[in-house]
């Protein structure tokens, strides 16, 4: 099979990036919210490096990637963080999946797989989940981080953020990539219009790490793998 080259996003916060850097095919910009120092200085020139708001997650250095690109993107974009293995995926299990064709979640957690897995909170409020499928993890949504976030100015829960970006009922269990680290191809970006990313951006990067981030990286699926009606 054709060998694919994605072109990678990589937000970084205080991390040297090399270790993801070596493993990638294709070209790379990085979009750092810390200090530049971490970065190794082959890597701070403008073909490879831009500094981004520190927002405190990655999802507003993917959404403004998009916004300032959206009629010239790559044909695929691996959206991925500079701690990217062992954090998020094993380094053996990126490898197998970053040529993959489609969207592809790159996230890979051998005990999210048990059947029991569960983990109980201190916040009155229990956490269900379940890794469903290699990359897909299901959680109930009871909105279990709002306990332990200011309330958020643009949407308090995680069910008037997904009705307001995709005008439907919030199920009760959600899927998602925890990290959100993934490849996506062009189509399922441009599918939607510019106006939401941009408005999107807006509601994760109002005040640091506001609730709708983790709003955000929730909806991740619904953004650029599910149908959209």
């Amino acid at each position: 099979m054709e060998l694919k080259n994605n072109f990678w996003i990589i937000s970084n916060y205080n991390q040297n990036p090399s270790n993801v850097i070596n493993e990638l095919e294709g070209q790379f910009l990085i979009f750092n919210q810390g200090e530049k120092k971490f970065v190794p200085e082959e890597y701070r020139s403008d073909v490879f490096y831009k500094e981004s708001l520190h927002s405190g997650h990655n999802i507003s250095d993917y959404l403004e990637y998009i916004i300032d690109n959206y009629h010239n993107l790559p044909n695929s974009i691996g959206f991925i963080k500079g701690n990217l293995f062992p954090r998020h995926i094993s380094k053996e299990t990126f490898l197998k999946r970053k040529n993959s064709f489609g969207f592809t979640p790159l996230y890979s957690d051998i005990e999210t797989f048990s059947p029991k897995y569960m983990q109980f909170l201190k916040y009155d409020i229990t956490l269900i989940a379940q890794q469903i499928a290699p990359g897909y993890y299901l959680e109930k949504t009871n909105n279990w981080y709002c306990k332990v976030k200011n309330k958020g100015e643009y949407f308090p829960k995680l069910e008037d953020f997904f009705h307001h970006f995709f005008n439907r009922p919030l199920p009760k269990y959600i899927p998602f990539i925890p990290g959100a680290c993934m490849i996506v191809p062009k189509y399922k970006i441009n599918r939607w219009p510019l106006s939401l990313y941009q408005e999107m951006y807006k509601a994760v990067t109002y005040s640091f790490f506001p609730v709708e981030a983790y709003h955000a990286e929730r909806c991740m699926a619904y953004l650029f793998d599910f149908p959209s009606e």
